[in-house]
């Protein structure tokens, strides 16, 4: 066995240090199996004026480029992993209109790093970092949206309203905002009409009595499986399976933890629905979702709402670069009644190969009612691969 893997770890080596983009995969039977991965996006943004020392600029840019593995030791024992080659570029010059598009090569980020112990479809336990099992739309980090390729609540963290889309543990993985540290169990019962999410959040030793405190959170879909409809497959959940199955998943989700020191406990609730029809020429896709937080951080008063509207319909026809489709997406931040921002954006794409691989042409209105913030509009050409 040991030699199993000591092969395929030369595999690997040879792939990546040769330079080729050739995920691998071996299965040594009897439940023991390992994958390694490459993906990444590259992008051409037309940058609209942001503010009044701002000028519109066009750059190209490479946000992300990721490296994968996952595996399993036996049919219980299984693990994953994922790192970012990204971060922000080294320069002298300022950047007054915060564009959120800066990389720097040669660091690397953790992004994902657990380990699942399937005992069966109804309970699963799992520990890591790992993306948080809360509403679908957010935390999902720009360009990898499934449907937008800015992703679902782009640049509403840079308006003056910020961004209720986002993971709401206050402890985050440095390389991705969407995971946190955390323990949980989830399965589906009733032959998948319910799928249910319990976990615990928490990423720092507790030195003072006005550090955060643990996190907890639940998650409960419901899907139609009576009607021909699926939820979410598995534990990571999807804006769109491209046809692959009929879905129809509701989600309701609520976060609460303490800040400890006399502050507030925070409490978040989220709800979010996902339909998707395969109608033989086109698949149609639809999805919502509503986020409300109170008592941000702690700090009594410091409330935020949002609400989204996604939609896609795909063109069930392979052309010579893949399956056509067109999507758009509104999504608005509302910070307790105060000025709103939004994000208004359509997109054109070709899925040349599932999600993973595509070429996406969008344009983005972002509005901000907020004082000395301007309007403007982005136009954003990107491209993925998926190894």
């Amino acid at each position: 066995m040991k030699k199993s893997y000591l092969a395929a770890a030369a595999i690997l080596g040879a792939a990546v240090f040769a330079g080729q983009a050739h995920a691998v995969k071996i299965d040594l039977g009897k439940g023991k199996s390992f994958k390694m991965g490459f993906r990444a996006k590259v992008h051409a943004v037309y940058a609209g004026k942001r503010s009044d020392t701002d000028k519109s600029d066009i750059y190209f840019s490479v946000p992300n480029a990721r490296i994968y593995g996952k595996g399993s030791i036996s049919k219980i024992f299984k693990w994953g992993w994922q790192g970012d080659f990204a971060g922000k570029i080294k320069t002298t010059k300022s950047d007054p209109g915060n564009h959120d598009h800066q990389v720097k090569f040669g660091v690397f980020k953790l992004v994902d790093a657990f380990v699942i112990l399937d005992f069966a479809k109804e309970f699963k336990l799992y520990a890591g970092a790992i993306k948080l099992p809360w509403e679908l739309h957010s935390g999902i980090q720009s360009g990898w949206s499934f449907v937008m390729p800015t992703g679902p609540a782009y640049e509403l963290k840079n308006t003056g309203a910020g961004n209720p889309f986002t993971n709401p543990a206050s402890d985050k993985i440095p390389g991705s905002g969407s995971r946190s540290p955390q323990v949980g169990v989830w399965g589906k019962v009733a032959g998948g009409l319910f799928k249910y999410y319990l976990y615990a959040a928490d990423g720092l030793d507790r030195s003072s009595s006005t550090d955060p405190k643990t996190g907890y959170g639940v998650r409960v879909e419901f899907a139609p499986v009576m009607a021909g409809y699926k939820g979410h497959p598995g534990y990571v959940l999807k804006e769109t399976y491209l046809g692959k199955q009929n879905t129809l998943a509701i989600g309701l989700s609520y976060f609460t933890q303490d800040y400890g020191s006399g502050a507030k406990s925070q409490k978040s609730f989220g709800v979010d629905a996902l339909w998707e029809q395969n109608l033989g020429a086109v698949v149609p896709n639809i999805s919502i979702g509503y986020v409300s937080h109170k008592d941000v951080g702690g700090s009594s008063g410091a409330d935020v709402n949002g609400l989204l509207l996604q939609g896609q319909i795909l063109f069930n026809q392979n052309t010579i670069l893949g399956k056509p489709a067109v999507g758009v997406r509104w999504a608005q931040s509302d910070p307790d009644g105060a000025k709103k921002a939004s994000v208004l954006g359509a997109t054109a794409q070709l899925y040349v190969k599932g999600v993973g691989n595509r070429i996406a042409l969008s344009i983005d209105r972002v509005k901000d009612d907020n004082p000395g913030m301007k309007d403007y509009t982005d136009l954003t050409l990107a491209l993925w691969y998926n190894f």
